[in-house]
């Protein structure tokens, strides 16, 4: 089947909307639990310490708990040896495919996420005035936690997605398993490394002026030039790298 080239925004817009629909009892179902658990939770906090971040915090919980454990099942389908195959051969180009599961584990849903928890906050509020007569602030999706929390959410977000287009069983375990020998093999890389540029200077006093200049900044802008790159490397370069191996696995896949 032969694909225009390019990227047709209705075809990406198909592909989301045909993965909702085929997924809404089971989308209904999680919401409906979440619901009822957020509900009980905020009653049993509003009868003790009535935490008044508590909306807050819990939405903060659900969407990354929630968002990576959708992440991880998000190429179910693309496994799947039946599913698989028509899903390949959709009518869409593997850009499309791909930008299609992104959007859905993203910015869908996100959205999704923030319309249903903020009248979900109202209803459950609701009811915690009228058995105890007490209640939380009701959530506020500005609050500027909120849009830090949802920012992260990107970069925490994105490995998954490596791990659901690679892994066929089990990729939520095999990610975070795959993620811990990544960082204990960069760390005990980094370590090896700065005993073998450092040398002499990790004994005695010369260790000191080093850690020293490092926390307190000797040389003029060096850490906070340091934190700006590597907080730009979390927050867009972890996502777009992430996204690119996908892209490239789905199209390898495809030949």
């Amino acid at each position: 089947m032969q694909i225009k080239k390019g990227i047709q925004p209705t075809r990406i817009y198909l592909l989301i909307r045909n993965t909702l629909v085929l997924k809404r009892l089971s989308i209904l179902v999680i919401c409906s639990a979440v619901a009822g658990l957020v509900t009980c939770l905020s009653l049993m906090d509003a009868s003790g310490s009535l935490e008044p971040q508590f909306h807050r915090n819990m939405y903060l919980f659900i969407l990354f708990a929630g968002g990576i454990w959708l992440t991880s099942r998000t190429y179910r389908t693309f496994h799947d040896p039946v599913d698989g195959l028509s899903w390949l051969l959709l009518p869409a180009s593997s850009l499309e495919k791909t930008l299609s599961t992104i959007l859905l584990s993203n910015l869908v849903y996100i959205a999704c996420s923030l319309m249903v928890y903020f009248p979900l906050s109202f209803v459950s509020e609701g009811l915690n005035q009228l058995v105890l007569d007490r209640f939380h602030p009701v959530f506020n999706p500005f609050d500027p936690s909120v849009i830090r929390g949802i920012s992260l959410y990107f970069a925490a977000q994105a490995p998954f997605l490596i791990g659901a287009v690679y892994f066929k069983k089990h990729a939520l375990s095999k990610t975070i398993l795959s993620m811990f020998l990544l960082l204990l093999f960069l760390g005990t890389a980094g370590a090896v490394s700065v005993w073998v540029i450092l040398g002499n200077m990790l004994s005695g006093p010369g260790i000191q002026s080093v850690f020293e200049a490092i926390l307190y900044s000797d040389v003029a802008g060096v850490n906070p030039v340091l934190f700006r790159s590597i907080k730009l490397f979390t927050l867009v370069g972890i996502p777009i790298v992430s996204w690119t191996i996908c892209y490239f696995r789905h199209t390898e896949t495809e030949r």
